[in-house]
């Protein structure tokens, strides 16, 4: 416990002095917060989350991560007014996972949000945060940052699109829970762990070819400014993240010595999340870290 302590210090040290403020939101949620902005084929909505009905029959869910609940509660506490709003926040997640090195059902998550921006320097900034917390907490391990473009929404629908389709070709080669995301969610099989599934991916079409000028100037964007601070990073096209609700901009730091669970910190950029929870239609991005 106190190692804990002395880590939450030291993550609200680096908040504060990247001017974020603290939420705290409740461990239970109403279960639509996550059904649609996570995705309703994502894994985490079909396999994972803890829901049960209370005593009205109204269906609550454990929180199985914090975006959403930071963006309901600052919609709720009307914390949006002034922009762009900077949150972030440290508790407990819950997912009903086979227990494994790096995968718990109860786990101890940090996340970092920027509300109420089309600016790529908050994409950078959020970056550099991560790095920074990472370099305080453990000083000694060396940590890859891996980073991509989904680019608009646009872009995602046609890259889908396009991966069904090549995908389809391969069926019977890949992995049962590949096989089964082929038409529902292809981008996941990019992020499949299965050996055949990534042999048969390195031949998936490419997204940036789909990207409009836009989405293209936004990443190298980003890239400049990352360069601009000596922040060393591989661009990494089968990079997708786990939720649906991710465009543009995503992330990871990435320890090779923790085997396949080796993502330590993973976020992005999530334009119009926040108006399909009910908020206004403003941009986001952020990114997630696991404390144990």
């Amino acid at each position: 416990m106190e190692k804990f302590n002395i880590i939450e210090k030291l993550i609200k040290v680096s908040a504060n002095s990247f001017g974020f403020n603290e939420i705290i939101t409740p461990i239970f949620e109403s279960s639509d917060l996550f059904s649609k902005p996570l995705g309703e084929q994502s894994d985490v909505v079909l396999k994972e989350m803890y829901t049960f009905n209370d005593r009205n029959n109204s269906s609550l869910t454990l929180r199985p991560e914090y975006t959403a609940p930071i963006i309901r509660a600052a919609i709720s506490n009307n914390l949006l007014n002034k922009l762009p709003a900077k949150f972030f926040g440290i508790g407990p997640m819950f997912r009903r996972e086979r227990p494994q090195k790096g995968r718990f059902r109860e786990f101890y998550q940090m996340n970092f949000e920027i509300f109420g921006t089309n600016n790529t320097l908050a994409d950078a900034e959020l970056i550099l945060l991560a790095s920074s917390i990472l370099k305080n907490i453990i000083p000694n391990q060396q940590f890859k940052l891996h980073i991509n473009s989904l680019g608009d929404r646009d872009t995602l629908k046609l890259f889908k699109l396009e991966l069904s389709s090549f995908f389809s070709k391969y069926k019977n080669d890949l992995s049962e829970d590949s096989q089964s995301k082929i038409n529902t969610n292809p981008l996941r099989i990019l992020d499949s762990k299965n050996p055949k599934d990534i042999e048969i991916s390195k031949d998936a079409p490419d997204i940036t070819n789909l990207y409009s000028s836009d989405a293209k100037k936004k990443f190298e964007e980003v890239q400049a400014l990352l360069n601009e601070t000596n922040m060393s990073f591989v661009v990494d096209k089968t990079l997708v993240r786990g939720l649906d609700y991710y465009c543009h901009t995503v992330f990871e730091f990435k320890n090779n010595n923790l085997g396949t669970q080796n993502t330590v910190i993973g976020g992005g950029r999530y334009d119009g999340l926040i108006k399909m929870i009910g908020g206004p239609d403003i941009p986001g991005v952020g990114w997630a870290g696991g404390i144990e």
